[in-house]
């Protein structure tokens, strides 16, 4: 990750699968979006703000720039968001997104964490969604959970701050739960499976609606330290959890995730490996993406 400076690899044995932390990802500079469509040529382009103004481990010209580059290619404005939010401020904006915030000067993973947004931010991206605005709001592996709870908190969620590991969602088995964004419109928006490459997971409130359920054999280490986990770290169980959900907020809605490298593509500089879009089992993320922001009534397509 951003500020590990080496590679950490579990062993099976220790954590029952691998998993490594390392430095030297970036957004894959191969990538071109399978999407040739664009949605929005008949009425105005959507403005999506992606936030940077947080310390954020992913932003639009780095590890998030395959993930703008796929809503791009539908004929979304996405724009890099570089102030602190206000009411007046978001308003300029149809859609928000955030992924993996940091306190302003953090530069490790070291405990104590504090949180990314004010409570008078936090009001405000509130009441912003409550008067039809959309958030994107993912928070990856621990430490990401807890630096932004007071978010996620205000939307009655509860995150693990532990580390989940790769999961695969499908229609088959439920797991990829049905939903306007996962049926989509017709045949070729309809999506069947979607893979995550890691992260956390939450407990959704009553009202929302579940996209990405874990299975009986998920299981979240919650180590003391990122990435530092070893026979002794405590194993919860996440069956019944998330990974992805939606929830109507007055008029706006917020889509919640608990993983980052399934919406964009990243390469490994030190050995080449690239993953995300373009990992195995992971074909239709793209797709899945481009049904997220665009499931809003206000763009004249499916609403929840």
């Amino acid at each position: 990750m951003k500020f590990i400076g080496k590679v950490i690899c579990f062993s099976l044995v220790l954590v029952g699968l691998s998993a490594c932390s390392d430095s030297s990802q970036q957004a894959d500079p191969d990538f071109t979006p399978k999407n040739t469509r664009n949605s929005f040529w008949k009425i105005k382009s959507p403005i999506v703000f992606v936030d940077e103004a947080h310390n954020n481990l992913h932003t639009k010209n780095d590890r998030f720039e395959p993930f703008a580059q796929v809503l791009t290619s539908d004929g979304y404005t996405v724009k890099r968001s570089k102030e602190k939010f206000t009411l007046d401020y978001l308003q300029q904006a149809d859609i928000l997104v955030i992924a993996n915030a940091l306190e302003q000067n953090r530069t490790d993973y070291t405990p104590p964490f504090d949180d990314a947004f004010s409570l008078e931010e936090v009001a405000a991206v509130k009441q912003w969604v409550s008067q039809g605005g959309a958030l994107f709001f993912i928070a990856d592996h621990t430490p990401y959970p807890k630096i932004s709870e007071k978010l996620w908190t205000a939307f009655g969620f509860e995150f693990i701050n532990g580390h989940v590991y790769y999961a695969t969602f499908r229609t088959d088995n439920n797991s990829l739960v049905a939903h306007s964004i996962t049926q989509g419109n017709t045949d070729s928006e309809r999506i069947t499976q979607v893979k995550s490459m890691g992260g956390a997971a939450f407990k959704i409130p009553h009202n929302a609606k579940p996209l990405l359920m874990l299975g009986k054999n998920a299981i979240a280490d919650v180590p003391v330290l990122p990435f530092q986990v070893n026979a002794k770290t405590p194993k919860i169980s996440m069956d019944g959890w998330y990974q992805g959900a939606v929830l109507e907020v007055g008029k706006g809605r917020i889509a919640v995730f608990a993983e980052t490298a399934m919406f964009t593509s990243q390469v490994d500089l030190t050995t080449g490996r690239k993953l995300g879009f373009v990992s195995n089992g992971a074909e239709e993320n793209e797709q899945f993406l481009l049904r997220i922001p665009s499931n809003r009534r206000d763009y004249n397509t499916a609403f929840l």
